[in-house]
């Protein structure tokens, strides 16, 4: 009786700390990223893109860090607005093929927290389009 009441005394406390401990984002990539887009980032061909190639040319534009903060899978996170931050700007120093571009900036809480509140719909035909400008090799990932 006295270990549940400790097992009680524990999930009560991590659900008022709000749900999702905080990790390395090497971690909360494992934990939150790596069963759909994999080990290394890229991805299920047909199924989930790669984000080997295009995450750090998507934050390299405002309409593409709009889209990569409102993609379900980021939006929808159970990690913290810093969380979400320091994870995605892992992901881009970490998973990336290319050379960053110049103008990535690091994502921030704040930017974060104003654009994860409007999950997309129509993420395939918004990813697209983004992606036009790109080779066609990395496009299609």
């Amino acid at each position: 009786m006295r270990l549940l009441a400790q097992c009680s005394g524990v999930a009560l406390f991590a659900a008022l700390a709000g749900g999702a401990l905080a990790y390395q984002p090497s971690v909360n990539f494992q934990l939150h990223c790596m069963g759909c887009h994999l080990a290394d980032g890229s991805g299920q061909p047909g199924r989930v893109p790669s984000i080997r190639r295009s995450l750090a040319f998507l934050s390299a534009t405002r309409a593409g860090r709009d889209y990569v903060v409102r993609v379900p899978g980021v939006a929808q996170s159970p990690l913290s607005d810093s969380d979400t931050a320091a994870l995605l700007n892992w992901m881009i120093r970490n998973l990336s093929d290319s050379n960053l571009p110049r103008n990535v900036a690091d994502y921030s809480a704040a930017e974060v927290e104003r654009l994860r509140h409007a999950p997309l719909a129509k993420v395939k035909d918004l990813r697209a389009r983004l992606l036009g400008g790109m080779r066609p090799a990395a496009a299609g990932e």
